[in-house]
């Protein structure tokens, strides 16, 4: 009799811990993939890798997705489809299905040689730095390629935007040339750009070529100017490489009157560190706030957290620092509500997406996006003010910043 009291007494106490401390849960592990051009033709970009491994250490540290925290893989794209392909192929083929959630990529050319592995075979929810028309216009998007969502405006709706721009500039009688990448990043939204103009009434007098692999920009320029365009795209492009000084340099020299006009990836510091002057009076797109907007919530973020993980001293361009934070501050979004809804699969996530309407941490001035489309149809116009070159480390490097001549536009609701 004693020793069943015993053993009734000890079972109670053993039963009472486990309630005061319960076992420590045994979930699976959530994993996503990120790829960011680090490096390669369009230079070294560090602080893409920066930006989001400071995202998910904070989003990890508070907690993770709702207590359960985030694995990832980071890798440098080095903007070659080939890499950016291989890279999801390893990956996808070493991880479980219900571990492997999310992965995202950075370019257009790897999206088309993805498109059956990740929207018929895989299934999983991708994120992607390419804005591309074909792929997220009115000819692709959720209909034609379920599991692709873009982090911004199609270029076709940005250069949209600037031809609408250009009209009201130059009373309806702007004369445009387009300078492109031979890419399909570069060649993406022509045939958008070429209806809209005739659409809105301005002429397309010049269309030219442009490679990254140019030293020279003498040929392109003399053929816009012949053309008398007084209003010049520089699309498909990297704002930090060397073939962007050379154009923009050459085209101050011979196109003194002309605008120039960007989309989102010239539309940021890089331009003016390697141009200086020659992008002073530059108008362009931008898919986000400038990196000095500290009034906009997610620009003072990226700023503190620049700081708190101590990367101030290396960064040279806080736009793609705060690029790599946004890609993890989505992933975790997406996540977390996915599991709130106990529906933690990629098929859960993929709902969470297609159902999202945010804010994202005040990104866009508060305004909230939705993003049935697939899209973040969120566009502001910038003009470049180089108010000064300075010299450092022997070359003269320029000082200014982009200030905006629009407020946040909504391409899905008020672009005409």
């Amino acid at each position: 009799m004693a020793m069943k009291k015993r053993v009734l007494i000890i079972g109670l106490v053993f039963g009472l811990a486990s309630i005061l401390n319960p076992a420590p849960s045994f979930s699976k592990p959530i994993k996503v993939l990120a790829q960011f051009p680090m490096s390669g033709p369009v230079g070294s970009l560090p602080e893409f890798g920066w930006g989001f491994i400071d995202g998910m250490s904070y989003v990890n540290g508070k907690g993770g997705v709702n207590g359960k925290p985030i694995t990832y893989f980071l890798e440098d794209m080095r903007y070659s489809p080939t890499v950016e392909v291989a890279n999801f192929t390893r990956i996808v083929a070493a991880e479980k299905r219900d571990e492997f959630l999310m992965a995202s990529g950075y370019i257009t050319g790897g999206l088309k040689p993805l498109i059956d592995k990740v929207n018929k075979e895989e299934k999983i929810p991708w994120l992607d730095g390419s804005y591309s028309t074909e792929i997220f216009g009115p000819e692709g998007g959720p209909s034609k390629y379920p599991y692709y969502y873009s982090l911004g405006a199609t270029y076709g709706d940005q250069m949209r935007v600037l031809l609408n721009w250009v009209k009201e500039d130059s009373q309806g009688k702007g004369k445009v040339a387009i300078v492109y990448s031979p890419t399909e990043w570069g060649r993406d939204p022509l045939a958008m750009a070429r209806a809209h103009a005739q659409k809105i009434g301005l002429k397309i007098v010049a269309e030219e070529e442009y490679a990254f692999t140019a030293t020279d920009a003498t040929a392109q320029v003399t053929n816009v100017r012949k053309a008398k365009a007084n209003y010049v795209f520089y699309h498909g492009y990297s704002g930090a490489a060397p073939y962007t000084a050379i154009f923009m340099k050459t085209a101050r020299r011979y196109l003194k009157k002309a605008t120039i006009l960007g989309t989102h990836y010239t539309t940021g510091r890089y331009p003016i560190l390697i141009a200086g002057k020659a992008v002073d009076g530059m108008v362009g797109t931008g898919c986000r706030p400038q990196e000095d907007d500290m009034a906009n919530s997610m620009v003072k973020m990226a700023h503190e957290f620049a700081e708190k993980y101590k990367r101030k001293e290396g960064i040279k361009d806080m736009f793609l620092y705060m690029e790599g934070l946004t890609y993890a501050l989505i992933f975790h979004e997406a996540l977390s509500r996915a599991d709130k809804a106990g529906q933690l699969t990629r098929e859960g996530v993929k709902k969470v997406l297609d159902d999202m309407i945010w804010d994202y941490h005040g990104l866009f001035g508060g305004r909230s996006f939705a993003y049935k489309s697939h899209t973040i149809p969120m566009v502001r116009i910038y003009r470049c003010k180089v108010e000064k070159e300075i010299e450092k480390g022997g070359r003269k490097i320029g000082v200014g910043t982009w200030k905006p001549i629009s407020p946040w536009i909504n391409t899905e609701i008020e672009l005409k």
